[in-house]
């Protein structure tokens, strides 16, 4: 096997900052595949205050504060730390 270096293709996707209470924004961004955890079931994670469908993977994925709600390429949906948000991707302006 050889090591080649590939770049990644520059595409366009949608995302909404999950602030902690905009579960219904969240909710109407995903097609209704947003929901909060209830406190009860946050023992192994706490930080884990909702969940959002990722079909790709056909899993559901935890959600913290402060993550970036994406919209994939094939309509999946899945979170990403704010912290590198903005090292990933840049603002588009369209017009």
């Amino acid at each position: 096997m050889s090591v080649i270096k590939v770049r990644k293709k520059p595409v366009e996707v949608e995302a909404v900052l999950f602030d902690g209470e905009n579960y219904a924004e969240l909710s109407e961004f995903t097609d209704n595949k947003f929901f909060d955890v209830i406190e009860e079931d946050r023992d192994d994670a706490p930080e884990i205050i909702a969940e959002v469908y990722d079909k790709l993977h056909s899993t559901w994925v935890g959600v913290k504060k402060g993550q970036y709600i994406i919209k994939g390429l094939k309509g999946e949906y899945y979170p990403h730390d704010s912290e590198i948000f903005w090292d990933a991707y840049e603002e588009v302006h369209n017009g």
